[in-house]
């Protein structure tokens, strides 16, 4: 019966996404807030947000909106610091039109956020994937991407099983999500017996640019491989400074090594590099391969779809259900509740089923970077859609 119903909605979503744009008389507008970093040094991640947000405000009004109601959106700049994006996200909380609103790709700055959205009573979808975020215990916090603790686990696996790594070095950024999905990565290793030497944990400041020292050390030490945990420039700085320095290690990243900054950036550095990523766009789902490919036509001329993007757009459809579910674009309180009943929803970058820790994912994907490209190897299930 779950099968049928999962392959139902994703027969009624690829087919909502051909459907050809028509014209409707709305009967008025709901609107949804985003916080991104449009200037600053995060701007190409800034930009994937932007252009996931209005790809799926695009989809959902040219469908005839959100319960006939046109859908608006209000974007704020959290440039690129934890106050910054603080101040972003109280401003969309404080225009009165906004029903709920996607918060920051980063972590750290969802959680110094949250204290705020409780205050305020509206649902944020945080961009980050910080087991630290569930954490905080906000009923009206919500997270797309999965976990870190789940994605330690798929790691871990993947650097054992598939890799064969015994003695790995661990480089990661020394802020909530780094260090959490670390912890997490270091604890499943060891359930898997590896244990990893203290001195083969190397931490590094969010502000590091420059990584060669610490690759030095690895390149020195009796490491089998290396494990980056980071997000998406310093991925790209570290895949370079590695292939400069002559690492010649079994590698395995974030999803953010995986990611089109990354590998946008560092170009042929990039490839080698093994990643448990929460989105390639050589996905092969139906739901994920009508949003590639919708992504690549309205985008013509830029990169290929990426993390951002696709959290940003199924955050977004996944606020268009809890709507749908609970009947309503105004009562901010139902439209919050609503979404503890998605259960099996086919989003761009996994199928969705509320969880008690609010995380909706249930699948991640092991991928390889081949010419520029995140090669999709596998997808992975840490729980039953």
């Amino acid at each position: 019966m779950k099968g049928t119903r999962i392959r139902l909605c994703l027969a009624v979503l690829v087919a909502v996404l051909a459907l050809p744009l028509c014209s409707f008389a709305f009967d008025g507008t709901v609107t949804f807030g985003a916080v991104a970093p449009l200037s600053g040094t995060n701007i190409m991640v800034g930009d994937f947000v932007k252009n996931g947000i209005l790809l799926a405000q695009k989809h959902i009004n040219e469908r005839g909106g959100i319960l006939g109601k046109e859908l608006k959106i209000v974007f704020e700049d959290e440039v690129d610091n934890l106050q910054a994006s603080v101040n972003a996200m109280t401003k969309v909380m404080n225009y009165p039109d906004v029903v709920a609103f996607f918060g920051s790709t980063y972590s750290a700055y969802c959680i110094a956020a949250s204290p705020i959205v409780l205050q305020n009573k509206i649902t944020m979808f945080a961009g980050g994937s910080s087991a630290n975020i569930p954490k905080e215990k906000n009923p009206y916090v919500w997270q797309v991407r999965m976990t870190d603790d789940q994605s330690g686990l798929l790691m871990a696996k993947a650097a054992t099983q598939i890799i064969g790594m015994k003695n790995p070095a661990i480089l990661y950024i020394q802020e909530s999500f780094g260090t959490g999905l670390m912890t997490q990565t270091v604890a499943a290793l060891k359930n898997l017996g590896v244990e990893v030497k203290e001195q083969n944990l190397y931490a590094h400041n969010p502000d590091e640019k420059q990584f060669s020292p610490i690759l030095t050390q690895i390149m020195n030490s009796d490491v089998d491989g290396l494990i980056g945990i980071d997000h998406q420039m310093p991925a790209a700085i570290i895949s370079m400074q590695a292939t400069a320095a002559g690492i010649d290690l079994p590698l395995l990243g974030s999803s953010s090594f995986a990611s089109v900054v990354a590998r946008e950036t560092a170009k042929e550095a990039a490839d080698g590099w093994m990643g448990v990523a929460d989105w390639t766009p050589d996905v092969t789902t139906p739901a994920g391969k009508a949003f590639a490919e919708s992504y690549r036509e309205e985008y013509k001329g830029k990169p290929d779809s990426d993390m951002p993007a696709v959290t940003a757009y199924d955050s977004l459809i996944l606020f268009a259900e809890a709507c749908k579910i609970a009947n309503t674009t105004t009562d901010k309180e139902a439209i919050n509740n609503a979404l503890q009943k998605i259960k099996a929803f086919p989003g761009a970058m996994s199928t969705y089923s509320y969880a008690d820790n609010h995380c909706f994912s249930t699948s991640q994907f092991l991928t390889v970077n081949e010419n520029s490209r995140a090669v999709l190897k596998d997808v992975v299930y840490t729980r039953e859609p």
